[in-house]
Protein backbone atom coordinates (compact mmCIF):
# COMPACT_ATOMS: atom_id res chain seq x y z
CA UNK A 1 0.00 0.00 0.00
CA UNK A 2 2.98 2.52 0.88
CA UNK A 3 4.36 1.72 -2.10
CA UNK A 4 1.59 2.55 -4.59
CA UNK A 5 1.03 5.63 -2.38
CA UNK A 6 4.73 6.61 -2.77
CA UNK A 7 4.33 5.89 -6.23
CA UNK A 8 1.11 7.92 -7.52
CA UNK A 9 3.06 10.65 -5.58
CA UNK A 10 6.20 10.59 -7.72
CA UNK A 11 3.79 9.87 -11.14
CA UNK A 12 0.52 12.36 -10.34
CA UNK A 13 3.39 15.36 -11.20
CA UNK A 14 4.04 14.40 -14.49
CA UNK A 15 0.67 12.77 -15.56
CA UNK A 16 -0.69 16.97 -14.51
CA UNK A 17 2.08 18.72 -16.14
CA UNK A 18 3.65 16.49 -18.64
CA UNK A 19 -0.20 17.08 -20.92
CA UNK A 20 0.58 20.94 -21.26
CA UNK A 21 0.83 21.84 -24.54
CA UNK A 22 3.04 25.54 -25.64
CA UNK A 23 1.73 27.75 -27.80
CA UNK A 24 3.48 30.90 -29.60
CA UNK A 25 2.12 32.98 -26.78
CA UNK A 26 4.00 31.32 -24.20
CA UNK A 27 7.15 32.29 -25.87
CA UNK A 28 6.58 35.77 -24.34
CA UNK A 29 6.34 34.56 -20.64
CA UNK A 30 10.16 32.31 -21.69
CA UNK A 31 11.95 34.83 -22.54
CA UNK A 32 14.16 33.10 -25.21
CA UNK A 33 15.97 35.30 -27.50
CA UNK A 34 16.15 34.13 -31.24
CA UNK A 35 13.64 31.57 -30.79
CA UNK A 36 11.52 30.82 -33.75
CA UNK A 37 8.08 31.21 -33.80
CA UNK A 38 5.06 29.43 -36.05
CA UNK A 39 4.77 32.07 -38.22
CA UNK A 40 8.96 32.80 -38.81
CA UNK A 41 8.70 28.69 -39.98
CA UNK A 42 5.60 29.30 -41.91
CA UNK A 43 7.35 32.14 -43.81
CA UNK A 44 10.52 30.41 -44.74
CA UNK A 45 11.01 29.44 -48.33
CA UNK A 46 10.45 25.75 -49.08
CA UNK A 47 13.75 23.23 -48.87
CA UNK A 48 14.94 22.22 -51.99
CA UNK A 49 14.71 18.46 -53.01
CA UNK A 50 17.52 16.85 -54.32
CA UNK A 51 16.97 14.55 -57.01
CA UNK A 52 20.52 12.60 -57.31
CA UNK A 53 23.54 12.27 -55.46
CA UNK A 54 26.02 15.30 -55.22
CA UNK A 55 28.68 13.00 -56.10
CA UNK A 56 29.19 8.94 -56.48
CA UNK A 57 30.84 7.20 -53.90
CA UNK A 58 33.67 4.93 -54.68
CA UNK A 59 32.94 1.49 -55.19
CA UNK A 60 33.75 -0.75 -52.09
CA UNK A 61 37.36 -2.01 -51.53
CA UNK A 62 38.45 -4.96 -49.39
CA UNK A 63 41.16 -4.11 -46.42
CA UNK A 64 44.67 -4.47 -47.84
CA UNK A 65 46.18 -6.81 -47.42
CA UNK A 66 48.88 -5.58 -44.20
CA UNK A 67 45.12 -5.55 -42.59
CA UNK A 68 44.56 -8.93 -43.32
CA UNK A 69 48.08 -10.18 -42.28
CA UNK A 70 47.52 -8.36 -38.84
CA UNK A 71 44.00 -9.90 -38.71
CA UNK A 72 45.43 -13.24 -39.06
CA UNK A 73 48.10 -13.09 -36.38
CA UNK A 74 45.96 -11.60 -33.79
CA UNK A 75 42.99 -14.45 -34.36
CA UNK A 76 45.81 -17.09 -33.98
CA UNK A 77 47.28 -15.27 -30.86
CA UNK A 78 43.13 -15.00 -29.69
CA UNK A 79 42.73 -18.52 -30.42
CA UNK A 80 45.97 -19.80 -27.86
CA UNK A 81 45.15 -17.37 -25.93
CA UNK A 82 41.57 -18.81 -25.40
CA UNK A 83 42.87 -22.45 -25.44
CA UNK A 84 44.86 -21.56 -22.20
CA UNK A 85 42.25 -20.19 -20.71
CA UNK A 86 39.63 -23.14 -20.85
CA UNK A 87 42.65 -25.32 -19.73
CA UNK A 88 43.30 -22.87 -16.81
CA UNK A 89 39.11 -23.19 -16.09
CA UNK A 90 39.32 -26.97 -16.87
CA UNK A 91 42.19 -27.33 -13.92
CA UNK A 92 40.88 -25.10 -10.95
CA UNK A 93 37.60 -26.87 -11.82
CA UNK A 94 39.17 -29.88 -10.82
CA UNK A 95 40.87 -28.08 -8.06
CA UNK A 96 37.67 -27.56 -6.64
CA UNK A 97 36.15 -30.69 -6.72
CA UNK A 98 39.22 -32.05 -4.98
CA UNK A 99 38.60 -29.89 -1.96
CA UNK A 100 35.08 -30.68 -2.13
CA UNK A 101 32.96 -33.50 -0.40
CA UNK A 102 32.60 -35.16 -2.78
CA UNK A 103 36.60 -36.04 -3.54
CA UNK A 104 36.95 -38.63 -1.10
CA UNK A 105 35.20 -41.12 -2.63
CA UNK A 106 38.02 -44.13 -3.24
CA UNK A 107 36.28 -45.63 -6.64
CA UNK A 108 35.55 -42.84 -8.36
CA UNK A 109 38.55 -41.76 -10.70
CA UNK A 110 38.61 -38.07 -9.74
CA UNK A 111 41.20 -35.40 -8.28
CA UNK A 112 41.26 -36.19 -4.51
CA UNK A 113 42.94 -33.63 -1.57
CA UNK A 114 45.84 -32.76 -2.44
CA UNK A 115 45.45 -31.84 -6.09
CA UNK A 116 46.16 -28.39 -5.77
CA UNK A 117 49.48 -29.11 -4.61
CA UNK A 118 50.11 -31.13 -7.75
CA UNK A 119 49.06 -29.10 -10.47
CA UNK A 120 50.20 -25.50 -8.77
CA UNK A 121 53.08 -25.36 -11.63
CA UNK A 122 51.19 -25.94 -14.57
CA UNK A 123 48.25 -23.50 -13.66
CA UNK A 124 51.10 -21.04 -13.02
CA UNK A 125 52.79 -22.12 -15.90
CA UNK A 126 49.68 -21.19 -17.89
CA UNK A 127 49.05 -18.30 -16.19
CA UNK A 128 52.43 -16.91 -17.31
CA UNK A 129 51.96 -17.68 -20.90
CA UNK A 130 48.41 -16.46 -21.07
CA UNK A 131 50.05 -13.27 -19.81
CA UNK A 132 52.62 -13.76 -22.50
CA UNK A 133 50.03 -14.04 -25.46
CA UNK A 134 48.22 -10.78 -23.52
CA UNK A 135 51.38 -8.66 -23.98
CA UNK A 136 52.27 -10.08 -27.95
CA UNK A 137 48.51 -9.17 -28.62
CA UNK A 138 49.14 -6.10 -27.42
CA UNK A 139 52.33 -5.30 -29.37
CA UNK A 140 50.49 -6.52 -32.16
CA UNK A 141 48.03 -4.04 -32.16
CA UNK A 142 50.01 -1.07 -31.52
CA UNK A 143 52.15 -2.04 -34.45
CA UNK A 144 48.66 -2.59 -36.68
CA UNK A 145 48.04 1.24 -35.07
CA UNK A 146 51.11 2.59 -36.13
CA UNK A 147 50.55 0.62 -39.65
CA UNK A 148 47.47 1.72 -39.97
CA UNK A 149 45.70 -2.07 -39.80
CA UNK A 150 42.65 -1.85 -38.37
CA UNK A 151 42.06 -5.33 -36.26
CA UNK A 152 38.60 -6.52 -35.16
CA UNK A 153 39.51 -7.84 -31.66
CA UNK A 154 35.84 -9.99 -31.71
Amino acid sequence: MKVSVVLLGLVWPVLGFGQQLYTNADLARFDVPGAYTDQDLKRLPPLAVQKRPAFALAPYTPAPREDAAFQRAYDGLQLTRTALQAEIDFEMGRIAFSESALAGDTSAIAPRLGYRASVAPLILELKKRTALLDRQMDSLLDAARRAGAVIDRW
